[in-house]
């Protein structure tokens, strides 16, 4: 038996994986995500976050331990290159795991602005990850009263 393999590592896939264990589920629970960190809340990081108000560690939505406790594998920092259906495998770096259930909480992407309306300037940014706000955070400074 192989399990249920996560795709994605964000808030959906925090909550299915711990629905999951909630309603009985027993089988290998795998989560494969693209960021180094483990699911964290994304409201916060153009808000508390990038204002030096809330530190990493508070954007996490379980645990460290929640993980190991509940036999969650966390494949982090790694994304998914393939999904093969008809051979119930997904393969991420090197590795290609199989699934008995799939499910895919992948989340979106912004929409960035065209370079014709200033999507290339400098200053125009996207935010959707720690990547994002952390490459944009040292150009932020207190307000001066004027």
């Amino acid at each position: 038996m192989a399990g249920i393999v996560i795709v994605g590592a964000g808030q959906a896939a925090a909550s299915l994986a711990a629905r999951l264990r909630a309603l009985g589920h027993t089988g290998d629970l795998t989560l494969i995500g693209d960021e180094p960190v483990p699911p964290y809340q994304r409201p916060p990081l153009s808000k508390g976050y990038l204002l030096g108000e809330m530190p990493l560690d508070r954007l996490a939505l379980r645990a460290p331990a929640f993980w190991a406790d509940q036999g969650v594998t966390l494949h982090l920092g790694t994304p998914v290159s393939a999904i093969d259906p008809a051979a119930k495998t997904v393969s991420f770096g090197p590795r290609t795991l199989a699934y008995d259930q799939l499910a895919l909480t992948t989340g979106a992407r912004p929409r960035r602005l065209p370079p014709a309306l200033g999507g290339d300037l400098a200053g125009v940014f996207a935010v959707r990850n720690l990547a994002d706000v952390d490459a944009m955070a040292p150009l932020f400074r207190p307000a001066r009263a004027c």
